[in-house]
């Protein structure tokens, strides 16, 4: 089963500005500013000008379903040592079975960033 972790915001940074990136971030609470930072840096740092193009996808939880988060996760990288999918306002995505399994054995290649804003995930929900 993937590690689940609460981590602060100073640690992720140091990680990340560290290029030790984990394959799955569920950014998540009531303070937006700190979610979009990180997403930022991920979005802007994890991967070079040039591969963003082919290795960059960014959704929205309103716009995509759990399955097509995990069919963009589980692509390969191209001509890139990562690929990195951004889900914006993964609160509003509905029935995540599909992205409960992919956490559990997440792609290597992938760096899978979920931005759930305002409010805690439902703990109700678990296998």
């Amino acid at each position: 089963m993937a590690e689940t972790k609460n981590v602060s915001y100073d640690s992720i940074m140091r990680d990340l500005q560290a290029r030790k990136f984990a394959k799955v971030y569920y950014l998540c609470g009531d303070e937006s500013y700190y979610i979009d930072k990180i997403s930022d840096y991920i979005a802007e740092h994890v991967l070079q000008s040039e591969e963003r193009d082919f290795n960059q996808t960014v959704l929205f939880g309103s716009d995509v379903t759990a399955s097509q988060v995990v069919d963009a996760a589980r692509r390969y990288p191209m001509m890139s040592e990562h690929q990195v999918v951004i889900v914006k306002e993964a609160q509003n995505i509905k029935n995540t079975d599909a992205l409960e399994k992919y956490m559990k054995q997440p792609l290597q290649s992938t760096v899978l960033v979920m931005c759930h804003k305002n409010g805690k995930i439902d703990g109700r929900k678990r296998d």
